[in-house]
């Protein structure tokens, strides 16, 4: 849980970093996702939870990532 809270309270980067920092977070939460599903799916409801959170957030970092290009 700490690299997350890391990772998400870097300093936002510069226009030329942006796109790069969303392939970063995209990456981040596929693995994630990645690392919950070899689990079973979420194994309780917190996985299941933390599961649905990651999903809502890589969608919204593909749609940021589609107005960027």
């Amino acid at each position: 849980m700490n690299e997350v809270v890391a990772f998400y309270t870097q300093p936002l980067p510069h226009s030329q970093e942006h796109h790069s920092r969303l392939l970063q977070e995209i990456a981040f939460l596929e693995g994630r996702l990645t690392r919950l599903s070899a689990t079973g799916e979420g194994d309780n409801a917190y996985e299941r939870a933390l599961g649905r959170t990651y999903q809502a957030l890589l969608g919204l970092r593909r749609r940021e990532l589609a107005t960027t290009l």
